[in-house]
């Protein structure tokens, strides 16, 4: 056995102390501060265990980390890291001993042992250990010395206390970019380079302030640059600074550039100047950046279903002429459609036009966009392409049998071996293309029908915010659509518990889940009704990492517990309006009209109506299906976690489905570092904002600076009738949703099914994305919430405690008492 100071250990040592040492001495030798400490090599008898811990208590270092160092970890090709065992404030001799023996026994664990024998990897030689003076951190976090995102910054992660946790991927931290052009004119050396300096440096370092000033960021970045130049490559480097305002490095590992992931790794190749891309519908389907899993999945079986009725409505000849990427477009993980290569449609088929596809799609005419590039194609083969296509509109009503068909006959089945299960997986994917197939042709109905009433209401001289606002009136009271039964449904559970238990009003989630599923009567029974039927429905519901309500128990509780609280939960199960007046309202607007030109209104108002209650068919089938393979990847994850090939099941979301295959299949290691980093970009992809129009590439866009003043009118689309006023809350997740209080506003960047069972107490909703299509403005009308869309910048603008009114007639919110004015406060 041997013991040497961190600071003094020889280079000829390396190999036996392991990587985390070996980075540690490096640092020294770069110049830089580390925590005080040991490496303890070639532990093996009881003799050296209590050798090295009369070293311990000799050292007065008091509290410590005990961490792992083996000989085969944190390399630039193949990391180990996380697959040992390392412990922190360890106090006294007895624990001290105790964990240097742990550590020495992770070398054999079995999840350290599988990970090396998966990826035929050879098993580290020997297992030193790291022995350190804990630092009583006020702050930590890791610094790269090139951002993923950014190639000329260094990229720093903060969160307040302990780091152990933004390591491991589980909590979010302060991102801050420094440039790395601070540090590039040759002076190498650390921020003490001159206080003149250090200043005029930080002036170009933008933080928040809720972790970290500028003057820190600027002492991390520049000791990092230190250690990036003496170490002749590029870092990842784990940092504290004690209470005591000292910065210590921690760890430094090296990273090869050409793998890092990126914040725009995935996107699509750059779209050229005259293509008109949208977030319009798809980004209501998917809201915020999606994962790298639900691009290779439930996005591709989207846009090949669209490609493949463009193909089978004459568009285009065949799928190679409208290849992969073609429709659908991904920009920092946002989803995009590409309406040029959809305007084809408009040249192709006798009756269409590029007005009517972007009324389709994103519910109104885009103003400022190029014309069609395509040629128009013949008039007999514009007229033979037009019976295609709307023979497959008209086609919806199979299209739902043949949905319900496929998700009737999709099993995955299961092996506990990875390749197997990974076959399977993959030879089912086809079932969810074709039912992304069906579900897109009844929503062509749907969005066709709602467009070409447009076009007429447009001829008759209606302004298009009236003419929107007709037609959201008109598809009120469809009986039994999917994402309203969502509701009633909960509403009917929650009445009869509260009738068979007044109590249980008050109960935990936990609780309520045990009540419910011990009674054998009417409880159970609406209970199990909601699970067969909507179950599978959710948050976010086509992104594989998002649960469904079946597999997250204590989520459905709360949402139940919401609905058990309403003050309406007396009210009709079906909904708050009582008696439908949707028949006169129809009648009323005919009245006058005359001829043709009342059938041909009346045939589309039904028509609309009907594709409304089949586009929500066939999409609860689509997310039915999207969840067999939730299910199934989750499986697959828990299987290659056994295997040693996945640190954490959820990883998996951060791989692409056939880099899964090529992880299983070649061994990739590679991927799992590049995983880790997909998972840290995350937060950073979806704070990225969009516009919901661009023509050519679309680049993020930074709110407009418009403070929340008292009076300040805002303008979206009318969705859903009637004016209300209440105090705003801010919706930005579930934690969020969870304090909404009876009557409040609901304000969030989009109408979500999974926001469902909120509906039945606020007042009323504003959102910055949805349409008269979308599944939550279906709720909204039929409950009688009013509901104002396409309120840009509604979340960053609107304030959790402001008093607003909406009216979802107009379209028009007005912020009455701005937050820090307003009396009222949301608690």
């Amino acid at each position: 056995m041997k013991i040497f100071q961190l600071h003094e250990l020889p280079q000829e040592e390396y190999h036996r102390a392991g990587g985390k040492a070996q980075g540690l001495a490096e640092l020294v030798r770069s110049g830089l501060k580390i925590a005080d400490g040991f490496v303890i090599i070639g532990l093996d008898t009881d003799a050296d265990y209590e050798a090295a811990s009369d070293y311990y208590c000799a050292s007065g270092l008091d509290a410590v980390a005990v961490r792992s160092s083996a000989s085969a970890e944190d390399g630039e090709d193949f990391s180990n890291a996380g697959q040992y065992s390392s412990f922190l404030n360890v106090r006294g001799r007895e624990a001290f001993t105790e964990a240097l023996r742990n550590c020495v026994r992770s070398l054999n664990n079995a999840h350290a042992a599988s990970y090396s024998e998966f990826f035929a990897q050879a098993k580290s030689a020997s297992m030193s250990v790291v022995v350190q003076r804990m630092v009583d951190a006020a702050d930590a976090g890791v610094c790269f010395t090139i951002d993923p995102a950014a190639g000329d910054k260094i990229l720093i992660e903060a969160v307040p206390g302990l780091g152990e946790s933004l390591v491991s991927g589980q909590a979010e931290a302060e991102q801050i970019a420094v440039p790395r052009s601070l540090f590039d004119a040759g002076d190498n050396k650390t921020a003490a380079a001159g206080a003149s300096a250090g200043e005029a440096r930080a002036e170009h370092i933008s933080v928040s302030g809720a972790v970290l000033n500028r003057e820190q960021a600027l002492e991390i970045a520049a000791g990092a640059w230190q250690a990036r130049n003496y170490f002749k490559g590029e870092l990842d480097l784990e940092w504290a600074i004690g209470r005591d305002g000292e910065l210590r490095w921690l760890q430094a590992r090296p990273i090869t550039t050409l793998d890092e992931a990126g914040i725009d790794e995935l996107d699509t190749v750059s779209a050229d100047d005259t293509t008109v891309i949208t977030t319009c519908n798809i980004g209501e389907m998917l809201p915020g950046a999606v994962t790298p899993l639900s691009i290779s999945t439930s996005v591709e079986a989207i846009e090949y279903g669209l490609r493949l009725m463009m193909v089978k409505a004459g568009a285009y000849k065949n799928l190679d002429e409208i290849p992969a990427g073609a429709v659908v477009s991904t920009y920092s993980n946002h989803l995009f459609f590409n309406l040029t290569s959809i305007y084809r449609i408009a040249t192709n088929i006798m009756g269409a036009n590029k007005e009517a596809v972007e009324a389709s799609i994103c519910g109104k005419n885009l103003k400022d966009t190029p014309p069609i590039p395509w040629k128009d194609a013949p008039v007999p083969v514009k007229v033979f392409n037009s019976i295609k296509y709307f023979s497959l509109l008209f086609s919806r009503k199979k299209m739902l049998g043949k949905a319900l068909k496929i998700v009737g006959r999709m099993h995955i089945p299961y092996s506990p071996d990875p390749a197997v299960y990974y076959k399977n997986i993959d030879a089912a994917l086809q079932d969810l293309i074709e039912v992304t197939y069906c579900h897109y042709i009844s929503s062509s109905h749907s969005g066709a029908m709602s467009s070409a009433f447009l076009q007429v209401l447009a001829a008759e001289g209606y302004r298009e915010d009236e003419a929107r606002a007709v037609l959201a009136e008109l598809l009120e009271d469809i009986e039994n659509i999917e994402s309203v039964d969502i509701l009633a449904s909960l509403r009917r559970i929650a009445r009869r518990v509260v009738k068979q238990n007044p109590g249980a009003i008050h109960y935990s989630a936990e609780r309520l889940a045990a009540y419910i599923k011990a009674d054998s009567g009417a409880v159970r029974e609406a209970y199990d009704y909601f699970l067969k039927r909507h179950g599978h429905r959710g948050i976010r519901e086509a992104e594989l990492r998002s649960r469904s309500w079946k597999n997250d128990e204590e989520g459905l509780m709360e949402n139940l517990r919401t609905v058990m609280m309403a003050s309406t939960l007396e009210s009709s199960p079906e909904s708050f309006k009582g008696t439908s007046r949707i028949e006169s309202r129809i009648t009323e607007f005919l009245k006058g009209k005359k001829g043709m030109a009342r059938k041909g209104l009346e045939y589309l108002i039904h028509q609309a109506r009907d594709g409304v209650y089949n586009r929500e068919y066939t999409k609860s089938k689509f997310v039915m299906a999207v969840d067999f393979f939730k299910e199934a990847y989750a499986r697959l994850a828990d299987i290659l976690v056994d295997a040693g090939a996945l640190p954490e099941a959820d990883l998996i979301y951060f791989l692409q489905h056939k880099e899964i295959g090529e992880l299983i299949f070649e061994r990739k290691a590679k991927l799992i570092k590049k995983a880790v980093q997909r998972r840290r970009l995350l937060d950073a992809q979806m704070d990225v904002r969009y516009n919901e129009v661009y023509v050519g590439k679309p680049y993020p866009v930074e709110p407009e600076d418009q403070t929340a003043e008292n009076g300040l009118v805002l303008s979206g689309a009318p969705i859903s009738r009637g004016e209300v006023k209440g105090i705003a809350r801010v919706v930005q997740s579930v934690a969020d949703a969870r304090a909404l209080r009876e009557g409040e506003i609901m304000v969030a960047a989009f109408t979500d099914i999974g926001w469902s069972p909120y509906y039945s107490i606020i007042g009323g909703l504003i959102t910055e994305v949805g349409s008269a299509l979308s599944h939550g403005a279906v709720v909204a009308r039929e409950y009688a919430l009013p509901l104002v869309a396409n309120v840009k910048d509604a979340t960053r603008i609107i304030r959790t405690g402001s008093l607003v009114s909406l009216n979802g007639s107009t379209g028009v919110v007005t912020i009455l008492e701005a937050a820090e004015d307003c009396d009222t406060e949301a608690v």
